[in-house]
């Protein structure tokens, strides 16, 4: 990319503007050459405009340290235009400068940090565990101290946010490993609540500033949402009159932000109307399981209207995002192949076809069982269609309908099938 040249910014407008009409394949061979790449430059100047779209999609990309020290702060990321002083969220712009910081004072430890994390990527569940418990509990030490670094202007934030920024971002690193925890045993789903590992992660929560106390509450309602019944029984718990009213006040200021998020925010626009089929049926029940727990507490009448609206927009979500991903995924490989399906192909075919089973299950809880009652046989048809057309051997056209139909309407086409 040739910089500060009339041909350079011409360039650089044509590829955002493709990129933001770009398929989502597309969207992630790019992001993958920018890594390989390594030009921080390059890599902010191209993918900016689409970080919402990033967000969505998740890539799996190059596990190094700023992306390691960013992952438990991540779900609070907004666009810097988005971000407001006393929001419990971060603007994107401080985060090089905030990684930097921790960085220079580490020492010797960013080696046993950077072994841990050395050719791995963004998925990789346990060097991101291993690595982060040396790296954010020491960031979070470093940053309670730190004073606005040399390049803190280039953020266009002023010196004294630094400071509450910083002190914020520490309140929620010294607890990242117990919220990282608390996250997966949700996404897992066997267990209950652990009503102590969020009374763990509660301690001492007074003497951090407010934004930070929402910061910590919301991760935990977005990511956690099973533990949400949890708070209000911590928070009658607590004996300090002034600790118990701070945790209610981040409690509401946390509520309030989820909640306006879900309405016209990103939260299920972007995470489940144009994120990832794979992460789309997870994202769902997270929402489902937040919106229930929301409308059992006991000042749940006020926000009734509001969840109304929100499980609307999460029926529309999902009705658009498994059309789209049948279209996508299904129905236009099918339609488009011009000879068999080969074995990699028709693992990307059944891999969509169990996704989309994820998401409409998971979906039909919202609303909308007439439409996915329609759609999932409309993506059975061009299954058959393919192999009436030779692109599928009758086994693969089996396990498809099977996957998307059930095996009771397999068997009547296997019967069918054998018939003729």
């Amino acid at each position: 990319m040739r910089q500060g040249t009339p041909d350079r910014d011409r360039e650089l407008r044509e590829l955002r503007r493709d990129l933001i009409k770009a398929s989502d394949h597309k969207i992630k061979q790019i992001v993958a050459e920018l890594d390989h790449l390594a030009n921080p430059v390059a890599n902010r100047a191209v993918l900016d405009p689409i970080r919402s779209r990033l967000a969505s999609l998740k890539p799996a990309r190059p596990l190094r340290f700023a992306r390691l020290f960013c992952t438990p702060i991540d779900p609070l990321i907004v666009p810097a235009r988005d971000w407001r002083p006393g929001d419990p969220t971060i603007p994107r712009t401080v985060l090089a400068s905030l990684a930097q910081v921790v960085r220079s004072r580490l020492g010797d430890e960013v080696s046993a940090i950077e072994t841990i994390i050395a050719g791995h990527k963004t998925d990789a569940v346990q060097a991101i565990t291993s690595a982060g418990e040396l790296l954010w509990p020491r960031a979070a030490e470093i940053l309670a101290v730190a004073v606005p670094p040399v390049d803190w202007p280039e953020t266009g934030l002023r010196p004294a946010v630094f400071t509450d920024l910083a002190h914020a971002v520490a309140a929620v690193l010294r607890r990242a490993p117990q919220l990282r925890r608390l996250a997966r045993q949700g996404a897992i789903g066997a267990l209950p609540p652990d009503e102590q590992a969020v009374s763990d992660i509660l301690a001492n929560i007074a003497k951090e500033p407010p934004v930070a106390c929402a910061m910590i509450v919301r991760l935990i309602l977005t990511q956690s949402p099973h533990a949400t019944p949890v708070l209000p029984r911590i928070v009658a718990s607590i004996p300090g009159v002034t600790e118990k009213a701070l945790l209610r006040q981040a409690m509401a200021s946390a509520t309030e932000n989820v909640l306006a998020d879900m309405e016209s925010g990103p939260l299920i626009t972007d995470e489940i109307g144009r994120g990832s089929l794979a992460d789309a049926g997870d994202g769902v029940r997270r929402v489902i399981t937040l919106l229930a727990e929301l409308e059992q507490e006991t000042d749940a009448a006020k926000h009734r209207p509001r969840l109304r609206v929100i499980r609307e927009r999460l029926d529309q979500a999902c009705r658009a995002r498994f059309a789209d991903g049948m279209r996508e995924s299904l129905v236009a490989p099918l339609a488009d192949a011009i000879g068999p399906v080969t074995q990699a192909g028709q693992i990307r075919l059944e891999t969509c076809a169990r996704e989309l089973r994820a998401l409409e299950t998971a979906a039909r809880k919202v609303g909308g069982s007439d439409c996915y009652d329609q759609m999932l046989p409309a993506a059975a048809e061009a299954v058959k269609a393919a192999a009436e057309a030779g692109n599928l051997t009758p086994v693969r056209t089996l396990r498809l309908i099977e996957i998307l139909s059930g095996p009771e309407v397999a068997e009547v086409y296997y019967t069918r099938d054998a018939a003729r």
